[in-house]
């Protein structure tokens, strides 16, 4: 709004030059510039706070009592959700872990192995190659021929003045057999 022009009796007073800007400015003094620019700078601000105003405020008695009494729930949700992340991370260690442990019983089970075959060829004078079997037909014969003997069951009969025990013996451990 541009500045209003004073009053008649404000006019009689304003004669002084002394006492002009302690009523106001009239038009007069102003400067032309100051006059075109003044009503600008006004709907500016205007303008500025419209902009900063809200339009319409809702109350919601509903989400403001739920706000209000909801602190405790959303604390146990936030420990809840704490907790399960590191039963989370526990459950992924635990599967770490038996997958490391898995992978180290492979590698002594594959040294247990190795040692094994190196025992066996040290045992028996020639290399063990598992991609070669060599069957020599006499030996074969005789291998048969004590298989034969061992597989024949050997019955024995235990007898006590109560009970009669069988005992059926069908293969013999022999542990000095080369």
């Amino acid at each position: 709004m541009p500045p209003s022009r004073p009053s008649s009796a404000a006019s009689a007073k304003s004669k002084n030059k002394g006492n002009d800007k302690k009523q106001g400015t009239s038009y007069k003094n102003m400067r032309n510039t100051d006059l075109l620019s003044a009503g600008s700078k006004i709907y500016a601000k205007k303008r500025k706070v419209n902009k900063e105003t809200v339009p319409i405020v809702e109350f919601d008695f509903d989400r403001r009592k739920e706000f209000l009494t909801g602190f405790s729930k959303r604390k146990q949700e936030r420990k809840k959700k704490t907790i399960e992340k590191y039963q989370e991370i526990a459950r992924q260690d635990r599967l770490k872990a038996r997958a490391e442990a898995r992978e180290e019983r492979k590698r002594t089970a594959e040294q247990n192995v190795a040692q094994m075959a190196e025992l066996m060829r040290n045992n028996s004078g020639m290399p063990l190659d598992e991609d070669e079997t060599v069957f020599d037909s006499s030996e074969s014969d005789n291998e048969e021929e004590q298989v034969a003997e061992k597989k024949t069951p050997k019955v024995k009969e235990f007898k006590s003045a109560s009970s009669l025990t069988t005992v059926t013996v069908i293969e013999d451990l022999d542990l000095e057999e080369d």
